[in-house]
């Protein structure tokens, strides 16, 4: 087990205020401290003329989780809500269950419990485990009459106002397997890629103007996808090399995209060994890494020396054995089981993205922590 060095406590800020630094133009992302699990929260930007935001949820693997951070956005009056307080219908815009394990799905049927009349959309992956769990949340979404219920796989896209949801993974070729030839459930799980602001065309009087942002900021969420899945994507999503001679130019070949390169990246699996391979991290190569998973887990061994080796070396290559690598937190790289020098649990990983802007941020809430308190949220400004 490779353990999970300290945060330096030189590199928190506790000023200015999380909420107070969040502007209109900001896509928020949490990450949230639900151990051996998987619990996130986007809050899209606000849509002229509307002054609030909507959510998507991608897993809740903890009761209650979710429920807290969408009680925090409340209060800070980032969605929408009724009279009595509740959420407004769609506030919720998508609820996304990557896959059936518990760790990923056992707080939905509450979240759905609570909040389904505000939720307009939910995907699954279409793999059916035979999990009581997960037959009582098929029931609960069948009691749901107003839900858009989908099962998508690679290649399909969702844009919500200026976000771009894209889905990575499964492949049509996994989906089909699935009760045929059997599929992993972990490489069931669905892969999401956002691009905010997305590239969109506009009409301006007799023209059409493409407006793509050049510092537009991309996350892949990698659910726990493991090789099988990524094998996959990698053919689905090629890397389009770069030609720089004459004939490549003049018939506008391949100009260097790659479709996996993205600024943030949620590491598949709670860094198993089994959910990212070194070459796969290389084309991402993602300027913040996050890992949701305990400091050491005696159960699943999770985060695995191996995967941790992996990233480190991908985000920043060494010559060889022996070579001073760089701490963690330098390289970019988070753990929602971090804690600082002097032991206190710095938690739900908190980030506002917007071209040019990358800021992270910690809640300091330990697992099983329901609510948040924002005034104790601590900004990583480096060192």
């Amino acid at each position: 087990m490779s353990a999970i060095s300290p945060l330096p406590s030189d590199g928190l800020d506790d000023a200015p205020s999380f909420v107070e630094a969040v502007t209109d133009e900001d896509l928020l992302y949490f990450c949230a401290n639900v151990g051996d699990a998987d619990a996130q929260l986007l809050l899209l930007p606000p849509r002229p003329p509307h002054a609030t935001r909507r959510a998507i949820v991608v897993d809740a693997g903890r009761s209650g989780k979710i429920e807290g951070l969408l009680a925090l956005a409340v209060d800070a009056g980032w969605l929408p809500t009724t009279a009595d307080g509740s959420l407004a219908p769609d506030a919720i815009a998508l609820v996304v269950a990557t896959h059936p394990h518990a760790d990923h799905i056992r707080g939905l049927s509450g979240l759905l419990a609570s909040h389904g009349h505000a939720v307009s959309e939910y995907w699954d992956s279409g793999y059916f485990h035979p999990s009581r769990g997960f037959h009582d949340l098929m029931g609960q979404i069948s009691g749901l009459p107003h839900l858009l219920y989908a099962q998508p796989t690679s290649g399909f896209r969702r844009w919500l106002h200026q976000t771009r949801i894209t889905v990575l993974a499964p492949a049509i070729h996994l989906r089909n397997r699935y009760d045929t030839y059997g599929v992993e459930v972990n490489s069931a799980s669905i892969t999401l890629r956002l691009d905010y602001p997305a590239p969109r065309v506009l009409q301006r009087d007799e023209d059409r103007v493409l407006v793509d942002h050049e510092n537009a900021v991309s996350m892949i969420l990698g659910g726990d996808a493991q090789t099988d899945s990524w094998a996959h994507v990698a053919t689905d999503f090629p890397a389009l090399h770069a030609h720089d001679n004459a004939a490549a130019e003049a018939i506008g070949a391949a100009t260097g995209i790659d479709h996996l390169r993205a600024d943030v990246l949620k590491v598949p699996h709670h860094a198993s060994k089994h959910g990212i391979n070194l070459e796969l991290m290389e084309r991402m190569s993602p300027k913040v890494t996050l890992v949701s998973s305990t400091d050491r887990s005696p159960q699943y061994n999770f985060p695995h020396a191996v995967t941790q080796d992996i990233l480190r070396e991908a985000l920043e290559p060494t010559m060889g054995l022996g070579t001073p690598r760089s701490a963690d937190h330098d390289l970019g790289l988070f753990y929602t089981a971090d804690r600082d020098a002097a032991g206190r649990a710095l938690g739900t990983i908190a980030m506002r993205l917007r071209p040019g802007t990358r800021d992270l941020w910690r809640l300091g809430d330990e697992p099983g922590d329901l609510s948040f308190d924002p005034a104790t949220a601590r900004r990583w400004r480096g060192r």
